[in-house]
């Protein structure tokens, strides 16, 4: 029987032999190695971004530039549930890492038994987001359909009616929700896409920094959402090609 690969791995490190062996020992632990980087390069950074990555494995010395310059490239263009581990053979960049907000830290040559321990606290992190983001959704659920908004210290309730869509402000790292009225409101800084995701089946993934309420869409015309009056002059809702067959399933099934 084929094994379900439930995380997506990118691995960018000059030693081919060390991501050779990484990849051998993440075999174990229901990983998609989805690409491969010899160098921190624009290459590897669009590949990044196209692919979108679960769990990043990212060596810090590099010919072009280190790992942790790299990692702030990329992470404004990656979805903010990505982890980033370094993985390096020097210890003096540890605390540097850990600024950066690196998920974890790994010395060369890996060893099996910090590996697991990284990938238990991986899979331990992930099932803790998805159980908050199931009990967010049953709390709100509570509230007919009403969702409250924290933003900057103030309380909106809304009902999912109106809103139209959510974005993700890749500057301040947060989620907004933009009403049918076109005001916008700031979510917690805790909030994922996940959580987002899981308030109700009318929210829809279209990109990885959007979000639409199925039912303010008009039409899809190629990869842009058309929404309903007084919404139909906003064009920054475009369907990436990550998000489309599952989007248009939805749409046509409405």
């Amino acid at each position: 029987m084929e094994i379900k690969r439930l995380v997506k791995v990118f691995i960018v490190d000059d030693d081919r032999g060390a991501t050779a062996f990484l990849s051998k020992m993440l075999e174990n632990y229901s990983v998609e190695i989805i690409g491969t980087a010899t160098d921190a390069t624009v290459k590897a950074r669009d590949e990044i971004i196209e692919k979108q990555p679960d769990l990043l494995f990212l060596d810090v010395e590099m010919p072009s530039m280190s790992g942790l310059d790299f990692c702030t490239l990329v992470r404004p263009e990656v979805k903010p549930e990505m982890k980033v581990v370094f993985y390096t053979g020097y210890d003096k960049y540890m605390l540097q890492a850990l600024r950066q907000q690196a998920f974890d830290y790994m010395l060369k040559p890996a060893s099996r038994q910090e590996l697991a321990q990284i990938m238990t606290r991986y899979y331990e992190n992930r099932l803790s987001n998805i159980s908050q983001a199931i009990s967010s959704a049953a709390s709100t659920a509570a509230l007919p359909h009403v969702m409250v908004v924290n933003a900057m210290n103030e309380h909106t309730v809304l009902r999912f009616d109106d809103i139209a869509f959510f974005r993700f402000d890749s500057e301040r790292r947060i989620w907004e929700v933009i009403t049918i009225e076109d005001k916008c409101h700031q979510l917690r800084h805790r909030t994922t896409a996940d959580i987002i995701l899981a308030y109700s089946p009318n929210f829809v993934q279209i990109h990885k920094g959007y979000i639409v309420n199925i039912h303010h869409i008009s039409h899809v015309f190629d990869c842009q959402c058309q929404l309903r009056p007084p919404l139909d002059h906003i064009t920054e809702l475009r369907i990436s090609k990550n998000y489309r067959h599952d989007f248009m399933a939805t749409f046509y099934n409405l």
